[in-house]
């Protein structure tokens, strides 16, 4: 596709976008990152005090009878368990409050305010039985949990554990009698929705700001092909101007051998090169005027595209001395486009006393073997300084001596 239809190119708009749109994405996300873990550290702290203040709630004594079964009434579970409920239904963000013992390596539950009928929440609940195991966790948390809680340290998950009731995370801490005795821990377990209902605010606002982060991205990439455009336009149309001749719009010097070159490699089955040069262009200048010397070689150069093919190549190679480069050409097609031009150029009237000029031409026709630029200018040059010495306004093959 033309990439003027464009103005730009489509592979660097998508290059420089790809680039910008992982650098800007870099700069948002890694952010937005640091900040998300950072807000889930904020809320593990934040469980972790819940779960202090819930075992403070606890009746430490009453706690330390329920560990052994045989201390168990429904009394005592219901006056351990109170307090715990109100602690629960005050804060209604809370799914599950309940106190667990550790033995030999595993946790039992002790009490659960699920298992009350007093219990204001908005969750659907599953209490958990007195004494009922806890093995409902994909994994454990960590090894020595359960050791780090009966040294007195508040734990909580590092993250969001899976069990049979959802995704939660959780805080617990130690609980105390009144002689200073573990005796059990407290549980509160917040779950995902929780987090997530939290997080979509922030969700929102990252989804944006990506979202604004790829249209600078795609600005930036449609700006940074306009900029590789123009100035590629720029240098091409520079470059064209550099190897064109101002007044006749061929090419000058630099263009041809640069085409030369070009057609040189196609290894043709022969090369023409025609070398014409315009009679008395001084003449002309001192006689008519540097006007009508300018108007004649335009009549030259148009007359030079007018008698060759689409592939030759047409150049002026400075002042009165025109070019014509033909691969594929033999020694009769040659003479051929030589007479051309001659009736082209003679057909051509300048100035108000219509005035006619003529030119002189040398050919030189070389096969692939042969067909060096350099030498076959040579030739060509000297065939044209010997149609100019028998009588001008005609051409001259060269023959080797």
């Amino acid at each position: 596709m033309n990439k003027n239809l464009h103005h730009f190119s489509p592979r660097i708009f998508w290059m420089v976008t790809v680039a910008a749109a992982v650098v800007l994405g870099g700069i948002v996300a890694i952010p937005q990152w640091l900040s998300k873990h950072a807000r889930l550290d904020v809320l593990r702290s934040h469980v972790g005090q819940i779960a202090q203040l819930a075992a403070s709630v606890v009746d430490g004594d009453a706690h330390r009878k329920l560990l052994d079964p045989a201390n168990y009434t429904p009394e005592l579970y219901a006056q351990t368990l109170k307090p715990l409920v109100r602690f629960h239904s005050a804060n209604p963000d809370i799914f599950y409050v309940y106190t667990m013992v550790e033995r030999d390596g595993k946790s039992f539950f002790v009490v659960d305010t699920a298992a009350s009928d007093e219990l204001v929440t908005r969750h659907q609940l599953r209490a958990s039985a007195y004494m009922e195991p806890f093995e409902t966790l994909d994994k454990e948390p960590e090894a020595d949990w359960l050791q780090r809680i009966a040294s007195g340290k508040t734990y909580v998950y590092p993250n969001f554990m899976h069990d049979e009731y959802g995704y939660f995370l959780s805080g617990h801490t130690p609980i105390y009698d009144s002689q200073g005795r573990y005796s059990g821990f407290v549980g509160v377990d917040f779950d995902i929705h929780y987090y997530m209902a939290q997080e979509a605010s922030f969700q929102a606002i990252y989804i944006g700001t990506l979202a604004a982060a790829l249209l600078i991205a795609l600005l930036i990439g449609y700006l940074a092909a306009r900029y590789h455009y123009d100035t590629n336009h720029r240098i091409e149309e520079q470059y064209r101007i550099s190897i064109r001749d101002e007044l006749t719009q061929l090419l000058n010097r630099r263009g041809a051998l640069v085409s030369i070159s070009k057609a040189l490699a196609l290894n043709a089955s022969s090369y023409a090169v025609i070398i014409i040069d315009v009679d008395d262009l001084k003449g002309i200048n001192d006689n008519h005027g540097h006007a009508a010397g300018d108007l004649f070689l335009s009549k030259v150069g148009e007359a030079l595209r007018q008698s060759v093919r689409d592939a030759d190549i047409c150049a002026r190679l400075g002042g009165d001395e025109f070019l014509v480069f033909a691969a594929g050409c033999d020694l009769d097609a040659a003479a051929e486009t030589a007479r051309r031009i001659l009736g082209k150029v003679a057909a051509q009237h300048i100035g108000p006393g219509r005035y006619n000029f003529g030119v002189s031409i040398g050919i030189c026709v070389a096969s692939p073997g042969q067909a060096d630029f350099e030498a076959m200018y040579r030739n060509a040059d000297e065939a044209l300084y010997k149609a100019k010495s028998s009588g001008r306004n005609r051409y001259v093959v060269y023959q080797a001596a």
